[in-house]
Order: structure tokens, then sequence, then C-alpha cells
């Protein structure tokens, strides 16, 4: 599979529910992916905690975890280090789906993706003068009609001699069609439909994206399919974030990139991203002089390998369901690099130019 020199950009967002006090105390909250940020609040009103709390077979580790996270007692009510994914929400519009972000598979920890995981990944068809046809970038569903990606893919297509045709749906593995995983324990094989590869009819990036801006500001662009996705269990829209989550609000929280970049398989393989400061990834990036803005975020990965196509989608996990964090936009070269977080678009600075760039 072709590539672009990969710039890596992620946009996230998170927000407090309309009705949600604004919580004065922050903390550090333990959950089994980690250590994230939080807020000391009454354990009825953080969703994530209750849901444990009320689980029908409650485990000794459950107990353990509320027990590490109290912080303290208010007129008999129980606090608790509410993690800040529990405040996420997404933000509804009329032209964008409700049932979004839904997990219709087993999650794990590894590397390794099932055939129904993330199905709102998609990647950009390229064809060059010769009508020879690659997939380089990346993109993410969100609703039947648009996908987003990032504003230099768009850019980088003219200058490479390439056009932008199609958008690919419900791909897993790129060596086969329809794609099928066999599952030791039940002994049976699960199979998707063959992908879909649909046309473009309008290409949209953000009109203050200046390609030679090193920085990439603005780094996100909407694609608006030439017939709606067929959607199913291995085709669906992620939710996008409430705008109002701030950059800090993110910092620490474990996400989730994934994509085709791995050479070590045709597969779409996943990895762990830990959002950063923004002023600790202004202070690495300022040595190449390059500018980190608040619409900006930093992640560093676990992985030993470079899995997120660029424009492909950051996701945050947030009450049984997947929000859109951000999109990849650059990072270092060669990649992964301990050393050096990757950047990506908030794509909670852009929701208001997303719902206005929208028709029906």
């Amino acid at each position: 599979m072709g590539s672009f020199p990969a710039l890596l950009v992620v946009v996230g967002s998170l927000a407090l529910g309309a009705n949600a006090q604004l919580p004065t105390i922050n903390c550090v909250s333990r959950i089994p992916s980690g250590r994230v940020t939080g807020h000391c609040i009454s354990i009825r009103e953080c969703d994530y905690f209750m849901r444990i709390l009320l689980s029908s077979n409650l485990s000794q580790s459950d107990r353990n975890l509320l027990r590490e996270n109290q912080c303290g007692v208010r007129a008999n009510d129980v606090q608790v280090c509410c993690p800040s994914t529990a405040g996420l929400g997404a933000l509804n519009h009329p032209l964008l789906p409700t049932d979004c972000g839904k997990v219709r598979w087993q999650r794990s920890n590894g590397t390794d993706t099932r055939i129904r995981e993330f199905p709102w990944l998609a990647l950009i068809e390229y064809t060059r003068g010769n009508q020879e046809k690659i997939h380089a970038c990346g993109g993410v569903l969100i609703s039947d009609r648009y996908v987003l990606t990032a504003a230099h893919c768009v850019a980088q297509a003219a200058t490479n001699n390439l056009q932008i045709t199609a958008v690919r749906l419900g791909e897993w593995d790129t060596s086969t069609n329809p794609d099928c995983q066999y599952h030791q324990d039940s002994k049976v094989a699960d199979c998707a439909p063959p992908y879909q590869d649909i046309a473009i009819e309008e290409l949209l990036p953000h009109p203050q994206y200046n390609r030679t801006d090193r920085t990439q500001i603005n780094d996100i662009a909407l694609v608006r399919l030439a017939s709606p996705a067929r959607l199913n269990d291995f085709v669906q829209p992620i939710c996008l974030p409430n705008k109002q989550l701030r950059a800090d609000e993110l910092e620490g929280l474990v996400t989730e990139l994934a994509g085709w970049q791995a050479r070590s398989t045709p597969r779409m393989r996943k990895s762990y991203v830990t959002i950063s400061s923004i002023e600790e990834c202004q202070r690495k990036y300022a040595s190449q002089q390059l500018h980190i803005q608040a619409s900006q975020l930093c992640g560093l990965t676990n992985s030993q390998e470079c899995y997120g196509n660029a424009g492909g989608p950051l996701m945050l996990f947030k009450n049984e369901g997947y929000l859109l964090g951000g999109l990849v936009s650059f990072g270092p070269i060669p990649c992964p690099n301990p050393d050096w977080p990757d950047v990506y678009t908030r794509v909670a600075s852009y929701i208001d130019w997303i719902h206005g760039s929208l028709k029906a």
C-alpha cells in the first residue's frame, strides 16, 4: 500500500453533560487501562463507576478499584475520582447520526484487531495518471455521506499527480475480499460483506489550511460521498465529540489509534496513545521551529510499528462507545519514536466548521 510522507494529526474533544455540575477538585483516576485525569465527585454522578457498582456480578477486583478511587465523603455521599472519560459527551446535529460509535466486538488490549473492530475506519483511494489506484491516507466515517480526513491528504494529491477518486469502507484485510476471520475457540469463521468503494462527490479541506505551514494548523478536511454508505456491522459512523472540552482535560488520557501502515501484516492494526501536555509538546517541537497550537493534540504511542494512516482517527472510548478525538497529522520520521510525540488535529476545535459544512 502506498503512503505519503506521513503527517499525524488528531482532533479531540470531550465535554461535561449539559446538566453536570462543574467539579472543583482534580485528581488521578486509576482504571484498568492505566491512570487518567479525573474529578472528585459523588459516585452517583459518575457513570463509569456507577456501572461497575450496579453490576450483577461485582468482582473483588471491581471492589478494589472502587476503594482505590474513593476520594472522600460528603454528607454520607461517597466521592470518587471519576475519570475524565466519564464526562465526554457527543454533540448532536440533525445531519449526523445519534446511533454511532457502537462496539460490536470484544475489546482487547493487544495490537491485533478483530474483523468487526472500528467499522468507521476508511481508506482514501488515489488514482495516478496511468489509472493505477493506490490507498495511502486514512479517514473516518461520521455519517453515511461524510468522511473526515487530513487536509494535507487532499493537498498532497495534486502535487503528486494524483486524484482522489473514492473512499473504501468495510475494509479489514487488504489482501482479501471479502474478509473472513476464523475463530479458534468457536471453530467458526466470521465473514464481512465485500468492502464498499464509494466515489467522491466533493472534497472540502478547511479554508484556512496552508500546506506550506510546517505546523500544519487546520489539517482537517471533509469528504462528501457520491452515494450513501450501506451501513451494517462492518460499516458504522463514529460519534463526534462535544466542542467544549479543553485540551488540558485530555492530558494523560489513553486513546486508541488504528490503520493499515504496519509492514508486518495486511490487516488493520491498533495501538494505544497517551495524550501528553500541550506545553511539553510545544517545548519539544519548538526546537524544530514548529509552534504547536491549542487546536492540536500530542500523544505518545506504545507500539513498535506505525499503524495509523495519515488522516485516520484517534479514538476515545467512553460509556461503551467511541468518540472521535483527533486526526493523524504529523510526527517523527521514522516512526514511532518514543522521544517524540505525534501531533494530531483536535477535532473539538472544528465542530462548528464541520456542522456548518454539512448538507443533506
